[in-house]
């Protein structure tokens, strides 16, 4: 009797998952899952190789599938023409957050039901948010621009440059996520964080 299998489509690290064993999304890292699923039966292929369909590696391995394990960053597309190929598939997991890149409407015609690990990346998203607020208020790309292309014309930068202190901040409702980002734009001391509740 062969062992159920997981078909995971991870992105190639190379070097930087060696030099990086908490760099868990890459091809050679796996998660860090490979003891565990191997420990409760499951074989478990894992690949980078996800097109072109149908020669790729997942389209391969996709007919004997129980399960497939995903990325938001690297994900593997389920179709519906890939979805007919998978006569074992029952479970998709998204291994962030999102699943635009499944066919949801086949999925629940076959009642494959669809995870993602919500929340995993509410503080990335946050953090990543206030970064980008500060790039734009600080004229960032241009100064870059002009950096790396041998120029430096100071007023050019400087003109559309703001200090975040002294501003109003405001964001869309104040769950997980905004929630974070409002707490971490307190350190720029602004004039107001505002929130709105878009639920109520």
């Amino acid at each position: 009797m062969t062992k159920p299998l997981i078909l995971m489509v991870l992105y190639p690290g190379d070097k930087h998952s060696t030099d990086e064993p908490r760099l868990l999304g890459t091809v050679e890292n796996e998660l860090g899952i490979r003891k565990f699923v191997e420990e409760h039966g499951y074989e478990l292929i894992t690949t980078a190789n996800k097109t072109p369909a149908p020669t790729s590696t997942f389209d391969k391995y996709l007919p004997e599938a129980e399960i497939i394990i995903t990325t938001p960053f690297y994900p593997a597309y389920l179709t519906k023409e890939r979805l007919a190929t998978a006569k074992k598939l029952k479970l998709c997991i998204t291994a962030g957050v999102g699943s635009d890149n499944y066919d949801l409407e086949a999925l629940n015609e076959k009642g494959i039901a669809v995870l993602e690990v919500t929340g995993s990346n509410v503080q990335s998203v946050a953090e990543h948010a206030v970064m980008t607020m500060s790039i734009l208020l600080r004229n960032y790309g241009e100064g870059h621009h002009q950096a790396v292309s041998g120029g430096w014309d100071i007023a050019a930068v400087a003109k559309d440059e703001f200090d975040m202190e002294g501003k109003v901040f405001a964001t869309v409702g104040a769950g997980r996520i905004g929630y974070r980002i409002l707490e971490r734009l307190v350190a720029f001391n602004p004039k107001k964080l505002l929130y709105y509740d878009y639920q109520a």
